[in-house]
């Protein structure tokens, strides 16, 4: 199977390099010259749980490339997403599917325009995945990814396209119910990364304080009910456990969106909180405490 990966930094290269070495042929797309630079050059070196493999690659900007792509899995950051997906309008063609593994709401819909809604597969995966330098990355065995179609039915493309990840090492499962899921996923950030980009505290700080556990469950208190206008009931207890294993087992750890933070950089703010407070706004439900963490994470990197 032809597979690019939109967006090539460490979940890319782990997704690329497992599709890779499963006998695909995959192409990484970057707007990176240093990345593709060095995919190009050394290929990806992969260690899980400590044990080592290679992968060879196959880099570029999407101008580099030509051949249609059977199936695109989607990495970058929300704000980048609409570019992306239209710097790669002439490698997709009918037989194109397109896949978001993407952080944040609105990215299916960007990928739906292009692939059309029946060719659109929205997930989530827990995979951890640490990257030392580009080509360089590590990762562990326990992760997962869960996946369904954008709209309903689609069931038996769905499983062909779990086995096509599971064929890799990907541990995917076809999930009914995967637009929960994904607001559950919403759910989690929205509380802890943004809280952390805020206070600047590590996972486990923010476990340890009572004041800060409060505003989490604010958080998931606002967060539930915007759900429940789109038709989608959260099961807190999988977000407060799943809190809770964070507070606990990554506890030193920085978030992605602190560390973006801290080095300057864009957050994902607009697509997980930002994006709550917008389609609270729209039904009319209130979110006071995240649109006030949004809009602080805002002013910290402005």
């Amino acid at each position: 199977m032809t597979i690019g990966i939109l967006g090539a930094g460490a979940m890319g290269q782990l997704f690329g390099a497992r599709l890779q070495l499963a006998g695909n042929d995959v192409v990484f797309i970057d707007a990176s010259a240093t990345t593709i630079e060095a995919l190009n050059r050394h290929g990806i070196s992969l260690t899980t749980d400590g044990q080592a493999e290679h992968a060879p690659a196959r880099a570029g900007t999407a101008q580099d490339f030509a051949e249609p792509l059977e199936l695109v899995v989607v990495f970058t950051k929300g704000f980048h997403s609409a570019a992306a997906i239209e710097s790669i309008r002439h490698l997709i063609d009918e037989r194109s599917m397109g896949l978001t593994l993407q952080n944040g709401l609105g990215n299916a819909e960007i990928l739906a325009k292009e692939f059309g809604a029946e060719r659109t597969w929205i997930g989530i995966t827990d995979f951890p995945a640490d990257l030392e330098r580009p080509g360089f990355l590590s990762t562990s065995s326990g992760g997962k990814v869960r996946l369904g179609p954008l709209t309903g039915g689609l069931e038996r493309e769905t499983d062909d396209l779990a086995a096509r990840l599971n064929t890799a090492r990907l541990n995917a499962t076809s999930d009914p119910a995967i637009h929960q899921a994904i607001w559950e996923k919403i759910a989690f950030n929205a509380a802890l990364n943004t809280l952390s980009a805020v206070t600047g505290q590590t996972v486990g700080e923010i476990g340890s304080s009572p004041e800060a556990r409060r505003i989490v469950d604010r958080v998931l208190d606002e967060t539930t009910a915007v759900a429940r206008t789109k038709g989608v009931t959260l099961q807190r207890d999988r977000v407060e456990s799943a809190l809770e294993n964070a507070f606990t087992r990554h506890k030193d750890h920085k978030t992605s969106m602190l560390q973006d933070r801290e080095a300057g950089r864009r957050t994902e703010i607009d697509y997980i909180g930002g994006a709550v407070v917008r389609l609270g706004q729209e039904a009319g439900v209130p979110t006071p405490v995240l649109w006030t963490l949004s809009k602080l994470v805002l002013s910290a990197v402005s």
